[in-house]
């Protein structure tokens, strides 16, 4: 095998994100290839499980000084392969290549929508379609600069496979390493219903679908004592007052555990108590073709699950097998459904057990890690 130098390039993620550095890079550097991580989210110089890191603080940056500074360090790494997450990064790694003696492949790693809605989110209605147009056709023209391209899911990557068919291409989907998922065995009582939510709190995220789902079922079990972890950020001062509103009006029998965004390996200790993992976002059009990560990471940790029905979620989990699709603002169905599992014990500890053996089977990186690395080998090789 033919030893690399292969950076991540991200002006997204934090250096340390679960794909990167906990899979993709930790199983390059397993195979014996040399493996560093640049990203404009942290200042961070250091090595790490023998992965070099390089990354700077540059959200208060321009466009240019931030391209620039990429560009700096991959000349200081000469890198092989250069693996890019945003545009961005893409338009640092061409104009890095154009200059370079040892030309370098560049490879897209898609796993967003580009432009999202959370990039239109601050423009008005007229300029929103503006710049949604000049953003799809900077990334298009930066995607087709790539050499190749890892999808990590199906939706993500239609757009690519049709504009670019002449373009090498892997799925190399969100699976946990089993090695990070330490679960604790099931254990739903009839009295006690522990649950958690994570990510960004807001409406479009199904925040509010989780406070009216518990707000249902103290009224249907008024007994049952809740717990809840609430692991994640405000994003609208607006919809905070209101749910902190929601929040304050629940009966002492519910309680409420507040935590910032954690680490990977952190995150997935504080959620390993929960007994239902409950993603209850909106179901508009983008929402409807991305494929929530954590649903691997809830199936390793032997849980059930109760989704919004999202086409991503149909075509590519045996969901079935360990939950339920729901409409999100169905909170009615949803109480109900929580509630049969408490009831039904049988039925409870039988997705759990589903859900861990999927894991097992399928939805882990030890079953495509290896795909992933000879992906990058042959790039080089051919």
């Amino acid at each position: 095998m033919y030893p690399m130098e292969i950076s991540f390039l991200t002006s997204g993620h934090q250096p340390k994100d679960d794909r990167i550095f906990y899979h993709q890079a930790q199983s390059l550097v397993s195979v014996g290839h040399k493996v560093e991580i640049i990203s404009s989210k942290s200042e961070l110089t250091v090595t790490e499980n023998d992965i070099t890191f390089n990354c700077f603080e540059g959200d208060s940056f321009l466009k240019k000084e931030k391209i620039n500074r990429f560009i700096t360090l991959l000349i200081k790494s000469k890198p092989d392969i250069i693996i890019c997450q945003e545009p961005l990064t893409i338009m640092a790694a061409s104009r890095y290549h154009n200059q370079a003696d040892k030309k370098p492949k560049i490879v897209y790693d898609i796993t967003e929508w580009y432009p999202s809605k959370k990039f239109l989110s601050h423009y008005n209605s007229v300029s929103k379609v503006f710049h949604f147009f000049k953003l799809l056709f900077f990334n298009f023209l930066m995607a087709a600069k790539a050499d190749a391209f890892i999808f990590g899911e199906w939706y993500k990557g239609k757009p690519y496979r049709f504009l670019f068919p002449g373009k090498k291409f892997i799925y190399s989907g969100y699976y946990p390493d089993l090695k990070y998922i330490r679960y604790k065995e099931p254990d739903l009582r009839n009295d006690l219903l522990r649950l958690s939510y994570s990510g960004k709190l807001s409406i479009e995220k199904g925040f509010g679908n989780f406070l009216e789902t518990i707000k249902i079922l103290t009224h249907k079990r008024p007994g049952l004592k809740i717990q809840i972890k609430i692991i994640g950020w405000y994003d609208s001062e607006k919809e905070q007052k209101i749910f902190e509103k929601m929040i304050a009006s629940f009966p002492k029998n519910v309680s409420f555990s507040f935590y910032p965004l954690q680490d990977f390996l952190t995150f997935i200790e504080l959620i390993n108590d929960t007994d239902i993992f409950l993603d209850l976002r909106s179901d508009d059009f983008e929402n409807q073709r991305c494929l929530p990560i954590k649903i691997f990471y809830y199936a390793a940790l032997k849980r059930p699950v109760i989704y919004t029905a999202l086409k991503a979620i149909r075509k590519e989990v045996d969901i079935d097998e360990f939950g339920y699709l729901v409409k999100p603002n169905d909170i009615q169905q949803i109480s109900n459904l929580i509630l049969n599992y408490i009831d039904n014990s049988k039925l409870y500890q039988t997705h759990c057990s589903n859900a861990r053996k999927l894991a097992e089977s399928k939805y882990n990186w030890g079953a495509i890690k290896d795909e992933f690395t000879e992906f990058l080998q042959h790039l080089i090789e051919k």
